[in-house]
């Protein structure tokens, strides 16, 4: 088992203290803290009992440390709230606890710290305060509480006995490895390492992780939890991982390590708010380790929440339902929950009537304005990311749609009317030019957003009503001779590489031109060359043989007027690019009465 303890409260109320009397740890090991008799940096230790671990994460209780007390705290499982018995509540006190109410930590235990200094009656007075004000916050609940002196070792004890019947807060363990990087720091000999808590999934040796803020792939080369190697590390973990394909001066605090392919940027998202911020204020968006500028950009206000856009300076990677803290003035102002975590081209009420169903999860609902929105399609690979939901999760919601198909081959989900469009698009086509020959797929590369199967659908309605017709695996007009339609296809391929001359088009857009799909065009293609009438130079290049005889006699007439023929003069001379005197020049290496000299082509 691990678990993540934390430790929160005011300034001086014997947080460090408390760690190091339970497993011995000195916190304080920065000069500058040790001199200042404060936690400046998060402070990591553990415990262990047998195959038990217990991780620590001693957060400063000073009121310029916010910042650091929250990329703590968003790690925790259950928090230790230390509280002086002399001093009771204090500002600090009240601020952490806010801060664990905003990010969900959900499990505290009260800790009344130097209770060797106070009478019971006192310690019973401060305990009923802690309680009552707790209570104010509805997502929070005392698990137990004590009475604690570092001279008392068995208040000591007592607590270090509880701590290991803890259960670990419910994480999705089988779900996306997410950590944020909370410290980054070279090792000799070993190089780049970087610490954090795992807040899903697992990672293991020899994996590949993405660093998103830096759009790079990384290697883990050795994972460490608290100073023991491991092959693998799940959630609740402090781990650190040793990072091979990333140079330290490039990780910094905050930056997110994922999987690749799960997450999009964005300087713009929307959320839920509780805290007293005005449109267009300035923030600090808290989230994980990050903390990152934003201007508030306020929506609609309701009871005690607000709907809120949050514009960033830099692509914030988030996922929907993440927890954050919001930051002004140097002071906690509240916090909220991100609802969507990316940039949706919604009107306003339209905005609002989308994140209140987002707010309740109601993705029925969300599902279905989106399908509005999108009349191509939207799609569900971004499942994890936009709605916390794994794509069978997100396909079964999907399937209760009424008047949708959903391709789940793509994990696209299209409004019916999408085939509709799609048939006049393909009518449009052979009216056109009736003697076009199309497929799913080449409709499919027309049209980016319809996928093969939702196109399939529309052919197949085509052909019902004997619009269009199937042969040979593709589509035309019906009433269309296919035989005599691929001669003319030859013949049409030709007529448009011969006027072409020296310079053709890519035999795709030759395609395009002609409304063919892909496979009919390189067929006829195939027949061209076979035929002798048309070359193939290159992967993409087919000229006539006329063509090629004609930019061989004039590279060789080169040779004779200047001595010898390169890239450079048969540009000048020809006025083609350089792809093409490229691949003319190349073909006139294998004339036996030419040899090469460096660059230079001459005559033997």
């Amino acid at each position: 088992m691990n678990l993540i303890v934390g430790t929160a409260g005011h300034i001086d109320h014997g947080k460090t203290a408390l760690i190091k009397a339970l497993n011995g740890f000195e916190g304080d090991n920065l000069e500058q803290e040790k001199e200042r008799g404060i936690t400046i940096d998060l402070s990591f230790s553990n415990l262990k009992r047998g195959d038990e671990n217990i991780s620590f994460i001693d957060v400063p209780g000073h009121e310029n440390l916010v910042k650091t007390m929250i990329s703590g705290a968003f790690g925790f499982d259950v928090c230790m709230l230390v509280v002086a018995a002399n001093d009771g509540i204090m500002p600090q006190t009240k601020e952490h606890i806010e801060i664990l109410s905003l990010l969900d930590v959900k499990s505290i235990i009260l800790v009344i710290s130097k209770s060797d200094l106070v009478s019971k009656d006192r310690l019973l007075e401060v305990q009923k305060e802690l309680s009552e004000y707790i209570e104010n916050f509805k997502n929070l609940s005392i698990l137990q509480s004590f009475f604690v002196s570092i001279k008392d070792e068995q208040s000591v004890t007592n607590l270090r006995d509880y701590l290991f019947n803890l259960k670990p807060k419910k994480r999705d363990e089988e779900g996306l490895f997410r950590y944020y990087i909370d410290r980054a720091f070279s090792i000799k000999g070993i190089g780049s390492v970087v610490t954090g808590s795992v807040l899903s999934g697992s990672v293991r040796v020899g994996e590949k992780l993405y660093n998103y803020d830096l759009a790079k792939e990384v290697l883990v080369r050795n994972i460490q939890t608290h100073d023991q190697n491991t092959q693998n590390a799940g959630t609740s973990s402090r781990v650190a991982l040793n990072l091979t394909g990333v140079e330290l001066s490039e990780l910094k605090k905050g930056q997110l390590l994922s999987k690749k392919g799960f997450f999009r940027g964005f300087k713009e998202i929307d959320a839920v708010v509780f805290a007293a911020i005005s449109h267009n204020q300035n923030v600090t968006f808290c989230v994980g380790s990050k903390q990152a500028p934003a201007k508030s950009l306020i929506l609609s206000e309701q009871n005690q929440s607000k709907f809120v856009t949050f514009k960033f300076e830099k692509d914030m990677f988030l996922k929907f339902n993440e927890p954050f803290i919001l930051i002004a003035n140097g002071r906690v102002v509240g916090g909220g929950r991100v609802l969507n975590p990316i940039s949706e081209p919604l009107k306003k009420q339209s905005k609002i009537n989308f994140l209140n169903a987002l707010n309740h999860k109601d993705f029925k609902a969300v599902f279905a304005i989106l399908k509005e929105l999108h009349k191509n399609g939207f799609g569900l690979i971004s499942s994890f990311q936009r709605f916390d939901l794994s794509h069978d999760d997100a396909l079964q919601i999907a399937k209760t749609l009424p008047n949708t198909f959903i391709d789940e081959a793509v994990l696209n989900v299209y409004d019916l009317s999408a085939i509709s469009r799609i048939k006049d698009f393909i009518n449009f086509i052979i009216q056109k030019n009736k003697f076009a020959i199309f497929s799913a797929n080449s409709i499919s590369l027309k049209l980016t957003w319809a996928s093969q199967n939702l196109v399939q659908i529309a052919l197949n309605e085509l052909e019902d009503t004997k619009i269009i017709s199937k042969n040979d695996g593709v589509y035309t007009k019906t009433g269309v001779d296919l035989s005599e339609l691929k001669v003319r296809l030859e013949d049409e391929i030709y007529k448009i590489l011969s006027n072409a001359n020296l310079s053709p088009e890519a035999p795709y857009n030759i395609y395009d031109e002609l409304e063919i799909d892909r496979v009919s065009g390189d067929n006829a293609l195939k027949k061209l060359t076979a035929q002798g009438r048309v070359v193939r130079l290159a992967h993409n290049l087919f000229v006539t043989t006329k063509a090629l005889d004609e930019a061989i006699s004039s590279l060789k007439n080169i040779i004779k007027t200047q001595g010898f023929v390169n890239v450079q003069n048969a540009k000048d001379v020809l006025n083609l690019s350089r792809k093409y005197v490229i691949a003319y020049l190349e073909t006139l290496d294998k004339d036996a009465n030419i040899i090469k000299d460096g660059q230079d082509r001459k005559f033997k």
